[in-house]
């Protein structure tokens, strides 16, 4: 009992730092700074997009056998294959992890370097997650033993200062719109689309440690999960309120990654500053690890070990820095169109797929798919047509923008239930053959 509470600890700890990365620790302080006195109301939006229904997937995944390729695969294995390679690209070589090499940049070397190069920032960093990561059955002890227990430490100083040495008042704001707002920045975070990936590799940790019983395997994962999202909400509700306790004093308008060095340097001084550099290096550092161990098992598990891994890990880690020279903010503005694509069709998939054996028709993830997509794809070519000065579709974006739910940034959910309706009916009509699963 001893062992697995403590195996429970270190992997909670292993999967709080993987998730816990850049956007994580950039996303809550704006939101608190743009919230100002509702910062609670975002925050809770926040709190339910990531990491709630991040740890529900990651329980969902579970159930169904730990591999990421099980969500899906009711429509048809290819489309599971397809839809978790892009989901696996986009939180590590493409987006998520050179993020996380940007912002240990711009938020610890450039604070003691302004003139330092990103290259010879991001050529340190991505070294380190090489390295370690290099070393596939080391990668989860190295991060919840000894990484995760530093950053841990690290943040709780931080969090001491800022919540009990508060220097400015809350801003007062329109709470309208708030809850969509404060939901839809957890989509940056990318951790709902990691999380089927991630509950792979935590299963694969923990047969690894030899629990081999299919329920105790459940049961270690549902402790696992447990510990990861208290760690993650109460570190997110904190930098959310420091962010809205400065709301009076910082500008909501300026770079994500600038909010949170104003707000440390401002409650705590150099030394908070230092600390929080610090904080970020650990935090972006054990999510990269993690997700690009991720990656690396991934394609070579799609590819039935044609592609090996530590191949894949050299790729990976060579395009996740050249991308990470992009910058925080270009990246953050490069990843919003496709993930207003394609998370209201991850999270579809996850809800139906926690209530799979009552679903005995296939068609019905493939409707929910056709209806959260379709407002996912109006979305996402709207969002880029405005980036680019236009504005495409336009006038279907604000149509959808009036559905039910659009005030909380759930404008999704009926059309994806009514795309299963629509869809579970034709099934009945036309009586497809199903699909088997072992």
């Amino acid at each position: 009992m001893k062992k697995k509470f403590i195996d429970i600890i270190i992997i909670g700890f292993a999967l709080f730092a993987i998730f816990f990365g850049a956007g994580n620790l950039i996303f809550p302080p704006y939101l608190g700074v743009s919230a100002g006195e509702n910062w609670g109301t975002a925050t809770l939006a926040f709190l339910i997009s990531d990491p709630l229904l991040s740890v529900v997937a990651v329980m969902v995944v579970a159930t169904l056998g730990g591999s990421a390729l099980a969500v899906g695969r009711r429509i048809h294995p290819v489309f599971a294959g397809v839809l978790n390679a892009i989901c696996v690209l986009l939180i590590g070589p493409i987006f998520a992890v050179p993020r996380t090499g940007a912002s240990t940049h711009e938020i610890f070397v450039q604070s003691y370097f302004p003139n330092a190069p990103q290259w010879i920032t991001s050529l340190v960093f991505f070294g380190i997650v090489l390295w370690i990561t290099y070393k596939e059955n080391s990668v989860m002890d190295a991060i919840g033993k000894y990484l995760t227990p530093i950053l841990l430490l690290i943040l709780f100083c931080i969090f001491v200062g800022a919540v009990l040495q508060p220097n400015a008042t809350f801003a007062t704001t329109d709470g309208s719109g708030l809850f969509a707002q404060g939901f839809k920045e957890g989509y940056q975070t990318m951790d709902v689309l990691g999380a089927p990936l991630l509950a792979g590799v935590v299963m694969k940790d923990i047969t690894r440690r030899g629990y081999l019983n299919r329920k105790e395997q459940f049961r270690m994962m549902f402790g696992v999960g447990i510990v990861a999202f208290v760690l993650l909400a109460v570190v997110y509700s904190t930098l959310a309120y420091s962010g809205a306790s400065m709301s009076t004093v910082i500008d909501s308008t300026a770079q994500r990654s600038a909010i949170l060095t104003t707000i440390v340097k401002t409650l705590l001084g150099s030394w908070g500053q230092l600390a929080m550099g610090l904080a970020v290096c650990f935090a972006c550092l054990t999510t990269a690890i993690g997700l690009t161990t991720t990656c690396g098992q991934y394609f070579e598990e799609v590819s039935k070990g044609r592609l090996q891994y530590k191949k894949i890990i050299l790729v990976t880690v060579a395009v996740e820095f050249i991308i990470s020279l992009v910058g925080v903010d270009s990246l953050i503005n490069l990843a919003v169109p496709i993930l207003t694509f394609i998370f209201p069709i991850v999270i579809a998939l996850i809800l139906f797929s926690a209530f799979d054996q009552y679903i005995p028709c296939d068609w019905t993830y493939l409707g929910a798919v056709v209806g959260a997509g379709i407002v996912g794809l109006v979305q996402g070519i709207n969002t880029l047509s405005q980036l680019l000065g236009g504005n495409l579709l336009g006038d279907a974006a604000t149509w959808i923008g009036t559905l039910p739910l659009a005030t909380y940034g759930l404008e999704w959910i009926v059309p994806t239930f009514i795309g299963a309706i629509l869809f579970t009916i034709a099934s009945a009509i036309l009586k497809p053959k199903q699909l088997e699963f072992d």
